[in-house]
């Protein structure tokens, strides 16, 4: 079973490990971005498709290890 958390929440387990920023959160829904961000609930790889469509400021090395 595929655990689910709010990009919140694993956008807070990534920055423990990386210096990863997101500056312009486009792969999140702007319509309801407070919901597509801090309710929904997804997948680790669904969080990570998302940042890869977001601009982010950081080492990418370390957002592909985590």
């Amino acid at each position: 079973m595929s655990v689910e958390k709010t990009s919140q929440q694993w956008y807070d387990e990534l920055r423990k490990t990386s210096n990863i920023t997101i500056m312009d959160p486009d792969g999140w829904d702007r319509t309801n971005y407070q919901y597509s961000f801090t309710e929904e609930l997804i997948t680790k790889e669904k969080f990570n498709e998302r940042l890869s469509r977001s601009t982010v400021k950081g080492n990418i090395n370390e957002m592909i290890k985590s």
